[in-house]
């Protein structure tokens, strides 16, 4: 009798033991399930493109600046004529009128560390469009005393009957111009930013 009884003790002790277990491990995979977090999907809106209204000149510089046309205006501009090889287009010819760029970062001073050997060959700029297009131009391409390229930031165009238009929405309201360039990759349409950054 006291064997049955001790045996009937035990089985009652191992099934609520049983029991809580799986009730603790019910509600455990419960709260984890509470608690885990869900993903959830977003859209950048600085790649979004559109029409740009002009740029800033940012990085390893002395005087950031935010250009407009109105602002380019004010600036001693020249005119360029410039053909390239489009993927699109072909054989492309167009005259520009805008500012050299090598004048705006002249006016920005690029930054150069002395203790460095010719550290602004080290130097090189990031353009960007509004849809995070971006080229690479080197300081050196379009400094005077080395490439003397004579990249520039466009902001109107010379139509075939000699009249000076601003840029349409096709090209945003300024434009960078390579004109050494033998295709248009690097003239970037709807210019957004350029940072002036230091090789490593």
């Amino acid at each position: 009798m006291i064997f049955r009884t001790f045996h009937r003790l035990a089985l009652f002790f191992v099934l609520s033991i049983g029991y809580i277990s799986l009730n603790q491990a019910a509600t455990a995979t419960t709260a984890t399930a509470v608690v885990t977090p869900t993903t959830t999907t977003t859209t950048s809106s600085s790649c979004l493109g559109g029409v740009s209204t002009g740029f800033k000149l940012s990085g390893a510089i002395t005087h950031s600046k935010t250009f407009t046309p109105t602002v380019l205006s004010k600036y001693q501009t020249s005119k360029m004529t410039v053909s390239y090889y489009s993927g699109k287009d072909g054989l492309v010819t167009k005259t520009f009128i805008g500012v050299p760029l090598i004048d705006l970062l002249n006016e920005a001073v690029v930054v150069t560390d002395s203790t460095r050997k010719n550290d602004a060959l080290r130097k090189y700029l990031v353009a960007t469009a509004t849809d995070c297009y971006q080229v690479i131009i080197a300081l050196a391409e379009i400094q005077p005393a080395t490439g003397g390229q004579q990249a520039m930031v466009a902001f109107e165009t010379v139509d075939e009957t000699g009249t000076i238009q601003p840029l349409d929405d096709t090209e945003g309201e300024v434009k960078l111009i390579m004109p050494g360039d033998k295709t248009g990759g690097r003239d970037m349409f709807h210019l957004n930013s350029i940072v002036v950054r230091s090789a490593p």
